[in-house]
């Protein structure tokens, strides 16, 4: 029988692991490609640990961390190699150590917020690209959705009648979002809106859509964005630039924020923002609670009593 190549088992892991419900886009795109320079260079069957580390430093200028996220996904895809009885090494962890910087997050004020809407229609001249990047605005701001779940909502995943968005295309499994009855208004105001009912767009397609009638690409939508922002005059906190992924962090740290002074459970709040923003394990949601000084005044208030009732010094 003929060996598999490395890319015929690289068909079947991502196979397995997709069936499991993985994702995997950035492991088969990068393993892909070093898949295929390891085939200019002939080989097909193995490869060496020297030979990955020069693939993913190829790119000199890069930084330290994406030769770690490259040669990490590498790691994932040689440990099931070497766990199946292929002769290849295990690359081990630490081999390219470089921890990714955190970009500082941008929380968006009310006032902010209310300026990137009134913006769109001053920043952008057709009308139904202002009231896409507008709609698409007060989605994140109202639910905390990935720009990648909102630009593929569809028209079906919008249950009018009970107020709940059906979320497929994030990172995590299908989850149900409940949203504020005037959001589910505004959606459908959006669907109706004459200019997009000339566009003819798929009933079945994508809600936001373009002049087209197809749906939006990231970095399109991400051109649109920035537009509206300079035109709205936000600009940089010290390090933090307002960036479309931050309106998730400010929907995430209001949240909090709420559960404090309106007397709530943080805890339950937390697991709750867990479960509503897609993520497995309330940890990461830690990342997207940003330590502003009112939350964490909040915080520290809630501390107080305790240290007053068991006679810790404040």
């Amino acid at each position: 029988m003929t060996t598999p190549t490395l890319r015929e088992r690289l068909d079947e892991y991502l196979a397995m692991r997709r069936a499991l419900g993985f994702g995997l886009d950035d492991l088969e795109r990068q393993v892909g490609l070093f898949l295929t320079w390891l085939a200019a260079r002939g080989q097909t069957q193995t490869f060496t640990i020297d030979e990955a580390v020069t693939w993913a430093r190829l790119n000199p200028n890069a930084h330290p961390s994406w030769w770690a996220t490259r040669l990490s996904l590498m790691r994932r895809f040689t440990t099931y190699l070497n766990a199946t009885g292929v002769d290849v090494p295990v690359i081990p962890r630490g081999l390219l150590p470089a921890r990714k910087p955190r970009a500082v997050p941008f929380i968006y004020s009310q006032d902010d917020v209310d300026a990137l809407l009134a913006a769109c229609d001053t920043a952008v001249a057709d009308a139904l690209v202002a009231a896409t990047v507008r709609t698409v605005i007060g989605l994140l701001v109202a639910t905390g959705l990935r720009i990648g779940e909102a630009l593929h909502l569809r028209v079906e995943d919008i249950d009018q009648d009970d107020d709940v968005l059906v979320v497929k295309a994030g990172k995590s499994d299908e989850r149900l979002v409940p949203i504020h009855p005037s959001t589910t208004t505004a959606l459908r105001q959006y669907i109706e809106l004459p200019a997009r009912v000339a566009t003819h767009p798929d009933a079945h397609g994508p809600v936001f859509v373009t002049s087209k009638g197809t749906g939006y690409a990231y970095v399109t939508f991400q051109a649109r964005f920035r537009r509206v922002r300079e035109a709205a005059g936000l600009t940089a906190h010290g390090r933090a630039r307002p960036r479309l992924h931050d309106l998730r962090h400010t929907f995430a740290t209001a949240h909090m924020t709420a559960s404090y002074t309106r007397g709530g459970d943080p805890d339950r709040v937390l697991s709750l923002l867990a479960t509503w923003l897609g993520h497995r394990d309330a940890a990461h949601t830690y990342w997207y609670l940003t330590a502003t000084g009112e939350l964490m005044a909040h915080a520290a208030g809630m501390l107080e009593p305790a240290a007053v009732t068991t006679g810790e010094p404040s």
